[in-house]
């Protein structure tokens, strides 16, 4: 319907009329065709009906189709939890093989002995010559890296060391019988051994007497569970050689004699073995990295165009990250750090990173709280969490397409005791991502909707120079909107108007505050009015406001009233 401050139609009838009056003084040889015929009327104040819903959020955000965003508390928050799988804490299998020692020769000149027939005497005791000790390597090879110094070794099975002293065979068949006495052996030194003959600072191996069989060996045999490093176990590259002498350093040979065909000199072999062996556990220093922990990304697509607008940026209001992690080595008395990342994704391939503060795995089991506090939770600084929607790059708009979340830098070390080797366990748990979209500092989004379908015939036909809006606004958003109303034609297309014609500002929670627009037409008059697009723009830079996006929020303009200036054009032929 058309209305105007004075009836057009009353008008337009009179001046039909006197024009019909003055029909009968026009000369009809003249010729009309050049003659304007169409008329212009002044047009003021014409009323165009309009009716604006309220502009609710919970009507602009439809979460069914976006299974990371969800209802919390009442507000719209980034969603995602789930279990966090770790690989297997595993230092490896270590295997030990058994060195090549090469045996020692001893001669013992045999002194002269009186002749005998039948009988026994004895072998005077004659000390062993000096002979030189053999060498030693036992090879710790592709340790772990995170070992770096063992200060013990211990083994699943024993350490088998054994040290033969032989003599021929036909010596003692013949009824002669060798002793060996006060017998000092190098021996691999550190072994841990409940024998008592045994030095393990230096090695040293006291024998008072040992005899040979009738296979003509004396065998000592030492079993060791492990083998004390000290320094010498600091590990290089992977690897640990654990090397030193064996051999018979000092001792007597003796015996019984029947038979006087003893060779001269008598030669005595030794031979040496140490076992191989495998590590069972250690004590030392360890720096175990674990594999980095990818959870699935977090993603944004499919968002509303409220929130996807190249001009959105959010801030998250009171965020927190909540994780439970267990702690395999734990009960072997060590603890571990690590650190939460966060790499938002953003449309054109940029990507920015927030990391958190260093967290601790103590204990069997911890539970961590970052950015927000929580009974029970160790709290860990993650100031950038704030910041994940956000690219700060000014020529790249909107929120990103998706959130990569992962744990890194998983590090357990310290000096350990008795720590197994191999595999242990896993640093499993569980987290929870909550982020509510909010209005924290520097916050700007923005909403758009449009308002069409005033053309009619009638006001095709205005020229219209201004538009007059006069509203009701209310608002229970907790911060400043500014609105801007931008017409637009039948086909959609925005009418330039006089850039601060169109634009007022509202405040925080008010309620039927008067809004009153004059809009000016830019480039001359306005034609084919359809309608009005208006865009609120919510910003604010108020560091303690924090309050988060919710469904019930909204902006509402009622009892609105547009009219339109600007003159009538139409043709009377």
């Amino acid at each position: 319907m058309l209305r105007t401050n004075k009836p057009l139609i009353p008008n337009m009838l009179l001046l039909a009329a006197t024009c019909a009056s003055m029909s009968s003084c026009v000369d009809n040889d003249y010729d009309l065709k050049n003659i304007d015929k169409t008329s212009q009327f002044t047009v003021n104040n014409l009323t165009v009906p309009v009716n604006l819903s309220e502009i609710k959020l919970e009507n602009v955000i439809k979460l069914d189709d976006n299974e990371n965003i969800s209802v919390i508390d009442n507000h719209y928050a980034i969603s995602k939890g789930g279990d966090i799988e770790t690989s297997e804490f595993d230092l490896g299998h270590i295997h030990v093989a058994a060195p090549t020692i090469n045996p020692s020769v001893i001669s013992v000149n045999v002194p002269e002995l009186p002749p005998i027939s039948g009988i026994e005497i004895p072998f005077p005791e004659t000390k062993l010559p000096d002979v030189p000790l053999q060498t030693y390597d036992l090879e710790l090879v592709n340790v772990d890296e995170s070992l770096k110094k063992l200060n013990d070794i211990k083994t699943e099975r024993p350490i088998e060391v054994e040290v033969t002293l032989s003599v021929p065979s036909s010596i003692i068949a013949k009824g002669n019988t060798i002793t060996f006495k006060n017998i000092q052996i190098q021996l691999p030194w550190g072994l841990m051994t409940e024998d008592a003959g045994y030095n393990s600072t230096t090695g040293k191996y006291v024998l008072n007497e040992i005899s040979v069989n009738a296979d003509g060996k004396a065998t000592l045999k030492v079993e060791a569970y492990g083998i004390k490093l000290g320094e010498r176990g600091k590990i290089e590259d992977q690897k640990l050689n654990i090397s030193g002498d064996i051999g018979i350093e000092s001792g007597y040979i003796t015996g019984m004699i029947r038979d006087l065909s003893l060779p001269n000199p008598l030669v005595v072999s030794v031979d040496y073995k140490v076992s191989e062996f495998d590590l069972a556990s250690f004590s030392g220093d360890i720096d175990y990295k674990m594999d980095e922990i990818d959870i699935a990304p977090i993603s944004l697509s499919g968002l509303p165009d409220f929130l996807d607008s190249p001009e959105t940026e959010i801030r998250i209001a009171n965020p927190q990250i909540l994780i439970s992690i267990n702690n395999p080595v734990g009960q072997y008395g060590l603890t571990g750090t690590g650190n939460i990342n966060l790499t938002s994704h953003f449309k054109g391939g940029k990507d920015v990173e927030h990391t958190s503060g260093e967290f601790n795995i103590s204990g069997s089991h911890s539970d961590i709280a970052f950015c927000t506090s929580k009974e029970g939770y160790e709290l860990v600084d993650f100031s950038g969490l704030r910041d994940i929607l956000t690219s700060g790059d000014k020529e790249i708009g909107g929120l990103p397409e998706s959130i990569s979340v992962n744990i890194q830098n998983i590090t357990f070390a310290g000096t350990v005791e008795n720590f197994p080797i191999g595999k242990i366990g896993k640093a499993d748990g569980s987290y929870n991502f909550v982020a509510p979209l909010g209005f924290a500092k520097d916050s700007k989004v923005i909403y758009e909707t449009t308002v069409d379908g005033w053309g009619s015939d009638t006001l095709d036909d205005v020229n219209i120079n201004k538009i007059h809006l006069k509203a009701n606004c209310s608002t229970n958003l907790p911060v400043g909107v500014e609105l801007r109303v931008q017409p637009i034609d039948k086909n959609g297309n925005e009418i330039p108007v006089k850039e601060n014609s169109s634009r007022f500002s509202v405040d925080p929670k008010c309620t039927n505050s008067p809004v009153e627009l004059l809009i000016e037409s830019a480039n001359g008059p306005i034609n084919n009015l359809d309608g009005v697009k208006f865009k609120a723009f919510v910003s604010q830079d108020n560091e303690n406001n924090t309050e988060a996006l919710g469904p019930d929020l909204f902006i509402k303009l009622d009892n609105i009233r547009v009219t339109v200036d600007g003159y009538y054009e139409t043709d009377f032929e």
